[in-house]
């Protein structure tokens, strides 16, 4: 027979058992094809029993092939070994970013799976060949020496017991395990190695009927299951490739016909063993190519159908094959094989001794790194406690044990820092030096900040270095030498380092895709938020939790340079395509003319009248929620006060959580849910890049903001600042909170604290000033049993699914009646006093305690709290109305402005004009209520009619579409675009 014909028939046999493989191992489990009994054995479960049987066949064959292929390779085992160990970590990572691609489907267990295919037994079929090639060796000192008839016993002893015992002693694992998977390799190993063969004949007859009678037992198995056992649980015992004539089948086909392939080229057999290993692992990453065949195939699906796709697939193992063959005649590939030409597993560890001492100066730099990313979770947490809700945990501890991938990534980054400057200057200490002295004044500079504001180092501060005189002049002289004392030593070090012990320099194109890699790493940040990209699905697999509701919390989980460049990554909204000076100039005069119009009409300033902005925590009537009904009703003054006054409900944007979203829309008339998904929280990613924030408080000559509670949160500090507000009270602010208060065994101050303090300051204060008041007595947790007579209002109904449930309910509910109690005393003090004075009282989103609730279905209630407008006597006599009758059934918390200007009968500006008609003509606008997400990726705008229902944008009507576009216009032109309307002062003052 021809050399020709040879290797014709040996591809052929490689390619036909690898797509037989990549079948056996995808498609039965599918499940397109269903092989489990219950009543009785039909046509059709034995047919597909019998083509299951002769596909599993041909993946027992396939590993002897395979080993026949690599058998003669044992002088460079261990070179072969690595690299298929190489190949492995490399295409299972290429498998995973298809995955990603294809499905967006990531995973911190299948990165580990990716990057330890041997440790965590990833594939443990190639597991078995690589330890196979490692045992080649060992082949020819006692395998070789035991006849064919010896070694077929050995064989079945390894193979057989299972079968014949139901045990699994060897962990064959039905064919799929490790064990299995050397034993078969090596079997393949001895026919390519043994000098004497079996006559051809003999070995394909016994195959033949090896292979009948395996097909025969799986044909039967189902009768003889239902006879012994009285049903089918063992009708599938034999049908795996492990079964004991599936393994003797192989043995004596590959005994059968691979001798006479013996003599082909080295070369050839390489490459063909190159693509089978290549096909296995793609065969065994079911993990990630599962999800893809399953987003292809339904449950009708043919095996047709997926032969095309393996065909597919085979012609990708093949173009990957040829990029191997293009590597095998590389320099590295052939100093690989020479290096390791027979050595033993004690010159492979001595080589890889000395590759270690050849590189230690970038394994030193690498523990560096790890050292200062470890580190850096300290500097930010300057009590060493991490407190995440009510729980305490040591920060050292819990990042080591609880977070470690978050030490690699910050590993990651500065490692990268240090690829771009070793790229561009070629000098390795001061690269290495200098990134670490670097951290280091930055983790201070960080501990610093922290200490001071509690907030780490964000993006937009590195604009405060154009000002870094003025930041010198405000450092302390002992800072100031330290820092340059400090600075001249680092500097000094680098010097004496570079001079006395230099390391060697690296090629240019080394340089160069150094700093490419490393600017493609820092690029990802830009698209971190991008809630549908890959780098968040990636990001979020990894645990990166940005947490922008509470910066430093962020950074302390997951480390103040993870943190920051979290923090990059912000898209305000998208550019509506006809914006321009021009539009927003002509928009600016369309609601000028409107505020004209509105004008005649009212006569009230904002100067001559004091108004309130009360945000209550998680303020929501339960007996309004599906399935849930109170013992009593908690807040039945409050009711009272909604009935003869203007009041109904408001639609949040949040469920059990999202406070600074809410608060943000009612001071800006602005809806978060125009803005992009990269943009979950105005305050910290918003406002405190804005050149001017426009802020409800500015019409006012004083303006304060009262929280009783640590003022971090939601970077209110900075945000209040640059809103306008003079002062900030809360607690351990200069603007002291008095007249403390708990309840019970809370936590918490109470809403009599937050009123009597907002009656402090609007006694102190005088006339003509906004208050935003934020309470936080009815925050979460509700399960720890804060108030005593909880009792009274026991919940029940279908919705209240268990005793815990109905205790959060209860506990929340006591707190409800105090606040009740709280606001109805407070309404009685202002309405003593002798100037005007309204209050817009609201809830800012409902507590996430109604489990039995479905999102889907009651997702509307579910986003629905109460508010009222109460405007004092005296503001009532000067014009103040009680009651407004349009549109204030269901509301937006962007509609308060201008429901307080009608109320107050005030004057408006172009801008409260807008909003007046968007009050007025729009459903209230909302991110999608259907679902729960808080503090996270915005989904596109919902209007929600007082009937419930939800529209799109394209289902309001045509003069709706043109207001909504107007107002999207005046929002982006506020807070992305180039604020020509806050220059405007007809509109914006």
């Amino acid at each position: 027979m021809s050399q020709k014909i040879k290797l014709a028939l040996l591809t052929g046999v490689v390619v036909l058992l690898t797509g037989l493989l990549l079948f056996s191992q995808q498609y039965w489990q599918l499940d397109l094809a269903d092989l489990n009994l219950t009543k009785h054995v039909t046509t059709e479960y034995k047919q597909l029993a019998l083509f299951k049987g002769v596909t599993l066949l041909g993946k027992t064959l396939f590993l002897v092939v395979l080993g026949f292929l690599l058998g003669n390779e044992s002088k460079l085992r261990y070179a072969k070994a690595v690299k298929l160990w190489g190949l492995t970590i490399i295409t299972s990572a290429v498998l995973q970013v298809v995955a990603l691609y294809l499905n967006n489907d990531f995973s911190i267990s299948e990165l580990y799976n990716s990057l330890l295919p041997l440790l965590r037994n990833t594939y443990p079929l190639a597991s078995g060949v690589v330890v196979g090639l490692c045992c080649l060796k060992k082949v020819d000192e006692y395998l070789l020496k035991l006849s064919w008839r010896q070694l077929i016993i050995v064989l079945i002893v390894a193979t057989g017991l299972p079968s014949i015992f139901g045990q699994d002693p060897f962990a064959m694992n039905d064919g799929n395990g490790l064990t299995f998977g050397l034993v078969m390799f090596l079997f393949g190993a001895i026919v390519a190695r043994k000098k004497v063969w079996l006559q051809t004949k003999r070995c394909l007859i016994l195959a033949t009927i090896m292979g009948a009678s395996y097909l025969l037992i799986n044909y039967w198995m189902p009768y003889i299951s239902y006879d012994v056992h009285g049903n089918y649980s063992t009708a599938g015992r034999f049908l795996n490739s492990g079964a004991l004539p599936a393994v003797l089948f192989a043995v004596f086909m590959g005994m059968g016909i691979l001798p006479f392939l013996g003599s082909l080229a080295r070369t050839w057999k390489l490459r063909l063993a190159d693509f089978a290993y290549l096909g296995l692992i793609c065969a065994t990453n079911s993990s990630s190519l599962l999800p893809i065949l399953k987003r292809h195939f339904e449950k009708n699906s043919t095996a047709p159908q997926v032969m095309l796709l393996i065909i597919a697939e085979l012609g990708g193992l093949a173009l990957g094959t040829l990029m191997l063959a293009v590597l095998a005649r590389t320099a590295v590939n052939k100093r690989l094989e020479e290096q390791w030409l027979g050595y033993d597993l004690i010159d492979v560890l001595d080589s890889l001794k000395s590759k270690v001492l050849e590189n230690k100066r970038y394994l030193l730099g690498i523990l560096g790194a790890v050292v200062l990313s470890y580190s850096s979770f300290f500097f930010v947490t300057p009590n060493l406690e991490l407190t995440i809700g009510k729980t305490t945990h040591d920060i050292g501890e819990y990042i080591l044990f609880a977070r470690p991938m978050m030490i690699w990534l910050n590993v990651l980054i500065i490692i990268a820092l240090w690829g771009i400057i070793f790229g561009l200057t070629n000098r390795y200490w001061v690269s290495t030096l200098g990134v670490a002295i670097s951290m280091l004044v930055l983790f201070v500079t960080e501990n610093i900040k922290v200490g001071i504001r509690n907030e780490p180092i964000l993006p937009s501060e590195i604009v405060m270095l154009k000002a870094i005189n003025e930041l010198l002049h405000m450092a302390t002289t002992p800072v100031l030498v330290g820092g340059a004392v400090g600075l001249g030593l680092g500097i000094s070090l680098i010097v004496y380092m570079e001079r006395k012990y230099p390391q060697p320099i690296i090629k240019w194109m080394t340089r160069l895709i150094l700093v490419a890699v490393s600017c493609l790493f820092f690029s990802s940040s830009l698209f971190l938020n991008h809630s549908k990209g890959k780098m968040h699905i990636v990001s979020l697999a990894l645990g990166n939790d940005p947490t922008f509701y509470n910066q430093l919390l962020g950074a302390q989980q997951n480390g103040p340079l993870l943190q920051f460049l979290d923090n990059v990554d912000t898209q305000v909204m998208e550019k509506p395509a006809d914006y321009s000076q021009a539009k927003m100039a002509e928009l600016a005069n369309k609601y000028n003319a409107l505020a004209q119009k509105l004008n005649q009409t009212r006569t009230n300033n904002w100067q001559d009248q004091s108004i309130i902005f009360s945000l209550s925590e998680s303020f929501a009537d339960p007996n309004r929620v599906p399935g849930v009904s109170l013992a009593h009703n908690p807040i039945k003054q409050i009711q009272g006060i909604m009935a003869k006054n203007t009041s109904g409900l408001m639609l949040s944007s949040g469920y059990g959580g999202g406070t600074a979203n809410i608060e943000y829309m009612s001071l800006t008339g602005l809806t978060v849910a125009n803005f992009s998904a990269t943009l979950p929280t105005p305050y910290t990613q918003l406002v405190p890049f804005q050149k001017q924030a426009w802020s409800f408080n500015q019409l006012f000559a004083k303006s304060a903001a009262i929280h009783p509670y640590e003022g971090v949160f939601y970077s209110r500090p900075t945000t209040y600042k640059k809103f306008g507000f003079e002062r900030f009270y809360h607690l351990g602010s200069k603007y002291k909170i008095t007249d403390q208060e708990t309840i019970d065994r809370s936590p918490y101050l109470d809403d009599k604290t937050a009123f009597a303090n907002t009656l402090r300051v609007l006694k102190e204060r005088g006339n003509g000033q906004f208050i935003n008041l934020v309470s936080m007595q009815n925050h979460f947790p509700y399960d720890k049993g804060y108030y005593d007579g909880t009792k009274k209002y026991r919940a029940t109904g279908s919705a209240v699914t268990d005793e815990t449930t109905a205790d959060m309910i209860a506990d929340f509910a006591t707190g409800l009646s105090y606040t009740d109690k709280a606001v109805a005393n407070f309404i009685k003090q202002i309405d003593k006093l002798n100037r005007p004075v309204t209050i817009v009282f609201y809830g800012d989103h409902l507590p996430g305690i109604y489990s039995g609730n479905n999102m889907k279905k009651d997702g509307v209630v579910l986003h629905e709290t109460d508010y009222f407008i109460y405007s004092n006597k005296y503001a009532r006599k000067q014009g103040a109305k009680t009651k407004l009758v349009k549109a204030t059934g269901l509301v937006a918390p962007n509609d308060f402005p201008a429901m307080v200007a009608e109320q107050t009968n005030s004057k408006v500006n172009g801008y409260l004009a807008l909003l007046t008609k968007v009050k007025d003509e729009l459903p209230a606008m909302s991110t999608n209520p259907k679902m729960n997400a808080t503090n996270n990726y915005n989904t596109m705008v919902s209007f929600v009619t007082k009937q419930g229902k939800i529209l799109k944008p394209e289902q309001l009507t045509k003069q709706q579409q043109e207001l909504y576009h107007d107002y999207q216009l005046v929002q982006y032109d506020m807070t992305a675009g180039k604020q020509y309307l806050l220059k405007n002062k007809d509109f914006s003052k």
